[in-house]
């Protein structure tokens, strides 16, 4: 009895050694890449290696079901001509199913022909509705989800992309390998093509702008005015220096380090600035918080010190669409149809 008793002990100390295994190599993966996967189809000839960052994967024929896990992935999506079936927010909205797109869904929501299934926050998405969904590809930012590797390429072939590269962050980095994955690669040169047009016809619009008021101060501020960070590499910064304005920043710094930066309320009248745009961000309110500040700006003395504020060339801009959260070519195009508008009326001063 007692050797038939020790025989399964170490029976069962085995079985359980093999299962601490297992999951210390799941838990452990992220750290490399996983064997390449595929979407089924009927001709391998339209297979394709595809690079991303956590390896390559292999995809054949064109995805339909796409699970979408950031809104600069959608952004880049809608703008290749594809649909997402499910798609995670920078929040967790409390909708099971996206039915209103362009009401729930800030700038890019128009433009969704589904009803994309709501996976919640995208640095949590749900696996659960993932696995329920059984999507083509699952496509996401690699510092969102990269822990989550394993598990998401276990329910569907899954991409991990990073847009910045060589220390800029631009949509430019990110759309070649999504394009290749959906295999849309003609549409991505498309894209390309319609953003130098943009940008070309917003430098010869905005001349007598660049010319008059050159100097621009972009700020980050939370709604509670207890966050102020000067954030000349936001996606409106980073356009309107392609455009030919310069971005203030408090002393000069190396190339490749960021212009991000916290600072003091109590410095900002010390910098000169002929235009301030001020990029408002609320974590209680996913929806256009910048009214609010706003008030709020205008009834603090130091702040109306600022040489932009004085001059009343101050403006006041979401941060999903002008900061750093969608930037995809949607975004650009609809900042650089918005700034004619905001800044060629000072010319008239």
């Amino acid at each position: 009895m007692y050797a038939s008793n020790q025989g399964r002990l170490q029976g069962l100390k085995f079985w359980l050694l093999a299962l601490l295994t297992c999951y210390w190599v799941t838990a452990c993966a992220p750290s490399a890449p996983l064997p390449s996967v595929s979407v089924a189809s009927s001709d391998a000839a339209h297979c394709r290696q595809v690079e991303h960052e956590l390896g390559t994967t292999e995809i054949c024929g064109q995805p339909e079901k796409i699970a979408v896990l950031s809104p600069h992935i959608l952004d880049i999506v809608l703008a290749l001509g594809a649909q997402p079936g499910a798609y995670a927010e920078t929040v967790a909205l409390n909708v099971a199913r996206f039915n209103k797109p362009s009401e729930q869904i800030p700038y890019l929501g128009d433009r969704i022909v589904t009803q994309p299934v709501n996976l919640g926050d995208r640095k949590n998405p749900s696996l659960e509705k993932l696995t329920l969904l059984k999507p083509d590809l699952i496509l996401s930012e690699d510092w969102l989800v990269r822990d989550q590797y394993p598990l998401l390429s276990q329910i569907a072939p899954t991409m991990l992309f990073t847009d910045k590269k060589n220390g800029q962050q631009h949509w430019r980095n990110t759309i070649d390998g999504i394009a290749k994955a959906l295999g849309r690669e003609a549409r991505a040169d498309q894209v390309k093509t319609t953003f130098r047009q943009q940008l070309a016809a917003a430098r010869q619009t905005l001349a007598p702008v660049v010319e008059t008021f050159p100097d621009v101060l972009i700020l980050a501020v939370n709604n509670d005015m207890t966050h102020v960070e000067i954030a000349a590499d936001s996606t409106v910064g980073d356009l309107l220096k392609e455009i030919g304005f310069q971005l203030v920043f408090p002393d000069p710094i190396a190339g490749g380090e960021t212009r991000w930066r916290l600072i003091s309320p109590e410095i900002l009248p010390t910098l000169k600035a002929d235009i301030a745009i001020v990029i408002v961000w609320d974590a209680a309110g996913f929806y256009n918080p910048e009214a609010k500040l706003r008030e709020r700006w205008n009834e603090t003395p130091i702040l109306r010190k600022m040489s932009a504020a004085k001059a009343n060339r101050i403006f006041f801009v979401d941060y999903q669409l002008w900061g750093s959260n969608i930037r995809g070519p949607i975004t650009d195009e609809l900042i650089l149809d918005k700034l004619p508008d905001m800044l060629l009326p000072l010319t008239n001063e």
